[in-house]
């Protein structure tokens, strides 16, 4: 359930975030992205997915865990 309020004072409207831009379109095979966190690396992962299936790529991209982190590494 809920209520229909007219005529109340505005809300302010929160700023939206930053999107974050990947550089997959200069990335060339066997260049990486490394992130220190996996949920951010987890994130660009789905990113490159989107990216390649907007753009009709044959591109791979593929993550895998380092020793100091997450890389997403453009394989073809």
């Amino acid at each position: 359930m809920y209520t229909f309020e007219r005529n109340q004072p505005a809300l302010p409207i929160p700023p939206t975030p930053p999107r974050i831009r990947y550089p997959f379109d200069q990335m060339k095979a066997g260049d990486c992205i490394h992130f220190d966190d996996f949920r951010r690396a987890e994130s660009a992962r789905v990113a490159a997915i989107q990216f390649v299936r907007r753009r009709g790529l044959d591109w791979r991209f593929s993550m895998r865990k380092s020793c100091d982190g997450w890389r997403i590494i453009r394989i073809c």
